[in-house]
């Protein structure tokens, strides 16, 4: 299972700003993957330790105005996913249309 993580701080104050640098060094110390600034991702081998990563999710969750979406899906929903890190981005790259994730 995979376990995604995403989030929305608020930035305008110290405490946000804070409070997102904080959250984010301890998803990291989780085995969290950082793929984007709001996005943390994680694979589990099986749906009890999806679960265990959920809830010390929910106890990392800070006081602050924030936001925080965690979206867990089996393997075979993410069969047509692909990741690629790491790549080289190609000049004037023209998409015909608006890219989106689906889940389901």
């Amino acid at each position: 299972m995979w376990v995604y993580v995403v989030t929305s701080f608020t930035r305008y104050n110290k405490v946000g700003r804070a409070a997102q640098k904080e959250f984010e060094r301890n998803m990291l110390k989780d085995g969290f993957h950082h793929l984007h600034p709001n996005l943390y991702v994680r694979y589990c081998s099986t749906g009890g330790n999806a679960l265990v990563h959920k809830e010390r999710v929910k106890k990392m969750i800070p006081d602050c105005i924030c936001d925080i979406s965690i979206i867990l899906s089996a393997d075979s929903q993410e069969q047509n996913v692909y990741h690629y890190l790491k790549r080289k981005r190609k000049k004037n790259i023209r998409y015909e249309k608006p890219m989106m994730i689906e889940f389901f």
